[in-house]
């Protein structure tokens, strides 16, 4: 019985606990129905249809216990928002009155770069320009278009995507040129000039003359002869584009360059949008790199065909015609062109060069683009090189016969942050150059996909009609009637002569035909070097660029990473103010810091912590020679300057020269004969520029940093200095009438402050090395007609005897500077010495050598023109340690 009580007891608290949780679910459910938006609104439409039903269509909603209950929370809601709002006005506006004005964060914006010169192009400068839309320098990753283009595509898309955006590239129509060549009359007619000289031996050599017969049959066997090694050579030089190879190499270009260049690879939005409008009007457009990388040949046409252009034929020179990788270059465009066009025996090869000059015509005449490097080889210092013309004058040849009715010229700009191929060092030091093999190619392959080389930028500058230019440079009178004799230091009036004498000793290309007149090649000469000067304005400047010239100029000695941290961002911000674009947008100390790392500390000693440490140039030949390539990129900036400076040092070492004022006369008189010395070095401006005025833009700059400061006069009022000036000048006025030179009574006064003073030695250390290896060259000279009485010898032997007197000075700290061990400067101060009529360079056999014009012979004489080189050379306090 109590058993049963029990389990009665247990089953009444079980009924009674279980009823508490119903209530409890219950009442859960209940606060839910009637809380819930979605309930409420199923109760609002069932609350209208029933009240619609029962009042015959009216609506009564304010009996709904549950619409009452809606409008109380919408309510409470409704001022609670609207409390809150006025809230944040209140403190809103206590933080504009009282606190400080924080400006919206801003894209990042680049200086307008790339643009076409207004002097000389003013039409192509405005026609490919958006109205609507402003350049404001944003580079996009040309790696991250397929990720953009595919981000809302299927799964295999979005994974996959670099596959997909190559696989989704437009294919274009690659005609084959071969047969066109073959039947062009100026080929036929160089095959037929070949045969008949090749007869003509024959008979010479067999000094008997066959019948009738045997010369037809003999005439039949040299013209198949030649035909064959004519079609050899066509064959040789004919690219074999195809969107096959193209779509593949594009997508092992993603892959590569992702790895090699973890920074990316960018280039300026503007840029492509400029290529586009210009590829619309349906001319040829013509890429002219300049040239730092075997990388090159790939990364224009990769960012070109990235961005939906016509990818272009590519000149490439003959060394790039190895086994697999020339057939893969080969298909992306490249036509192979050889080095040097002379024959085997040292006559022109009239065959190749008509083979060539046809090939081209027919490019362009069915509109396909085409891409040269203008400046034919690699920069083995890192500055633009003077152009070599063979190619653009064939493309000029083009326009003026009217084979094609315009081409547009685009200059294009290549940087990295580290060079892909590695350093030039052994060339600079005169080993001789290793030429590409099949196992070099895998090696630095190999080499260059385990090397982070961190960002790479490509930018194409603003599209340049050729017959703009053509058109331009014939108005300009002082390029013309050209010199025709070298012109020795001492007889050369430079403020007239020295634009067009630096044309007239550059303008000389093996593809010239020998017909072309001197006005014909100085025009070519002239666009060419426009359009490296333009290339080379437009470049974007890396971070290793800046540290490396900071390194090598400011702070030469050493510094803390402080010290140098501030130097790199007062000179980056500097060459922004100047115009310059930066490739990159970090701060001076980040920068700085990603520099090191790419230089390496094989380039830069880094002592102590990352905090407080120092950092200098490694005191080697070698390693300062790298050092400078990377800087050599600034130094062409600020190259006026520094010819300035050094000019302005070589007048205040004279014997008893006034240390505190310059006149500047004479300050511009020493400027331009240092522009003529370092003429092989440097464009300081194109051709549509007179040298002086880029000497008087960098006088004016110098004024700006005061360094130099005007002096004015205060004399008397404004109407007695006019009547004095013009009284004086009708007395100065010589028996032929001319004009007294306006600036001769201008003069500057020397700044002696510690910030001009640094300037100053910033702006002399800049070409420094270049004026020593100069010297060295001369006193090498000198030296061999003093021992021998006379010179004639081999060139290479002469250089390899400076570089070694170079580095033994190095060695001996007689020469503070490594990078002036450098067989390029060498080269062209002798090439230098050859245009003034010093030396005379001649050929035998296969060997090029050197010796010296009778009008030299006399040491004297000799002294007097090398004088000129050395009196930039001289010891100044600002330079000693």
């Amino acid at each position: 019985m109590d058993t049963m009580i029990n389990v009665w007891t247990m089953v009444e608290h079980v009924r009674v606990s279980s009823g508490a949780a119903e209530l409890a679910i219950f009442t859960a459910i209940l606060y839910w129905f009637f809380t819930s938006s979605r309930v409420a609104d199923m109760l609002e439409v069932v609350g209208e249809r029933v009240g619609g039903w029962c009042s015959g269509g009216g609506r009564d909603t304010s009996s709904s216990l549950r619409q009452a209950v809606r409008a109380r929370r919408r309510h409470n809601d409704v001022y609670t928002k609207l409390d809150a709002d006025a809230a944040a006005r209140t403190a809103s506006l206590y933080r504009v009155k009282e606190g400080p004005v924080v400006p919206a964060p801003q894209p990042v914006s680049r200086p307008p770069a790339g643009l076409a010169c207004a002097r000389c192009a003013p039409i192509s400068r405005d026609s490919w320009q958006d109205p609507k839309s402003t350049d404001t320098g944003s580079v996009i990753n040309i790696l991250n278009i397929g990720k953009q283009t595919f981000a809302n595509g299927g799964v295999v898309s979005r994974y996959l995507c670099d596959l997909a955006q190559c696989c989704h590239l437009t294919s274009y129509d690659y005609k084959d040129f071969v047969p066109e060549v073959l039947k062009d009359k100026h080929f036929q007619q160089a095959v037929e000039d070949r045969t008949q000289e090749e007869i003509r031996k024959l008979n010479e050599n067999n000094h008997v003359g066959g019948g009738e017969g045997d010369s037809a049959s003999k005439y039949q066997v040299v013209k198949r002869r030649i035909e064959a090694k004519a079609l050899k050579i066509v064959n040789d030089i004919s690219s074999a584009m195809s969107n096959g190879v193209l779509k593949l190499v594009a997508w092992v270009c993603h892959k590569a360059i992702r790895r090699v260049a973890r920074g990316g690879c960018g280039t300026r939005a503007a840029c492509v949008e400029r290529l586009r409008r210009a590829n619309a009007a349906g001319l040829p457009l013509v890429f002219v790199p300049l040239h730092r990388s075997h990388f090159d040949y790939i990364l224009v046409t990769f960012t070109l065909y990235l961005t939906g252009l016509r990818p272009p034929l590519v000149a490439a020179g003959n060394n790039m015609r190895i086994p697999f990788f020339g057939w893969f270059l080969r298909g992306c465009g490249a036509f192979f062109i050889r080095r040097n066009t002379e024959g085997s025996d040292g006559h022109s090869d009239s065959i190749y060069k008509s083979a060539l000059r046809s090939y081209i015509l027919n490019s362009l005449a069915a509109n396909n683009n085409m891409e040269f490097f203008i400046e034919g080889g690699r920069t083995r210092t890192g500055k633009p090189q003077p152009p070599k013309a063979g190619i653009l004058s064939v493309i000029m040849d083009a326009y003026l016969d009217g084979t094609i009715d315009d081409a547009l010229l685009v200059p294009v700009t290549l940087n990295y942050d580290k060079l892909v191929d590695g350093n030039f060092v052994r060339e600079q030091l005169g080993m001789p150059k290793q030429m590409e093999t099949f196992w070099s190619a895998l090696r630095g392959i190999w080499r260059t996909l385990n090397t982070n080389h961190g960002s790479i930028r490509v930018d194409f500058n603003q599209p340049i009609s050729l017959k703009e230019l053509v058109t331009s440079f014939q108005k300009y009178n002082y390029l013309k009637s050209p010199i025709e004799r070298p012109l020795t230091p001492p007889n050369n009036n430079l403020s007239v002569n020295l634009d067009r004498q630096i044309l007239y000793n550059h303008s000389h290309s093996s593809l010239y035909g020998a017909d072309v007149s001197t006005d014909h090649k100085m025009m070519v000469e002239a666009i060419g070097r426009h359009l490296v000067y333009d290339a080379a304005q437009a470049t974007a400047l890396m971070c290793t660029n800046v540290v490396s010239y900071v390194l090598l100029t400011e702070q030469r000695h050493g510094c803390t990473l402080q010290q140098l941290h501030a130097s790199v961002a007062r000179r980056a911000s500097r060459l922004r103010t100047a115009g310059r674009d930066l490739g990159y947008t970090a701060d001076g100390a980040a920068a700085t810091r990603h520099a090191l790392e790419m230089l390496g500390r094989g380039l830069v000693r880094r002592e102590g912590s990352a905090g407080s440490g120092s950092a200098r140039p490694q005191p080697s030949v070698a390693a300062s020679l790298e050092l400078a390539y990377y800087a050599n990129a600034v130094v062409a900036h600020y190259a006026p300057s520094a010819i300035i400076a050094t000019a302005l040092e070589s007048i205040l070492r004279q014997p008893n020269a006034d240390q505190e004022v310059v006149y500047h006369t004479e300050l511009i008189q020493s400027a331009l004969q240092l522009c003529e010395v370092l003429s092989q070095e440097f464009i300081l401006c194109p051709p549509c520029h007179r040298i002086e005025e880029k000497m008087l833009d960098a006088i004016d700059a110098l004024v700006s940093d005061e360094v130099l400061l005007t002096i004015e006069s205060n004399e008397g009022l404004e109407e007695q200095k006019w009547s004095r000036r013009f009284a004086k000048r009708l007395e100065e006025e010589d028996e032929d009438g001319e004009r007294p030179d306006p600036t001769r009574h201008i003069k500057y006064r020397i700044s002696q402050s510690a910030d001009a003073l640094a300037e100053r030695r910033r702006l002399l250390l800049t070409i420094r090395p270049l004026v020593e290896a100069y010297s060295a060259s001369c006193h090498c000279v000198i030296a061999r007609v003093t021992e021998a009485g006379g010179f004639d010898g081999p060139m290479n032997e002469l250089v390899q005897t400076t570089l070694q007197n170079l580095t033994d000075s190095f060695a001996d700290n007689k020469m503070k500077y490594g990078e002036a061990v450098s067989t390029d400067a060498i080269r062209n101060c002798l090439r230098l010495l050859r245009q003034w009529g010093v030396l005379e360079m001649y050929s035998e056999g296969r060997q090029r050598k050197l010796r010296l014009c009778s009008p030299f012979a006399d040491r004297q004489a000799l002294d007097k023109v090398c004088s000129t080189i050395y009196r930039y050379n001289v010891d100044t306090p600002l330079l000693a340690d």
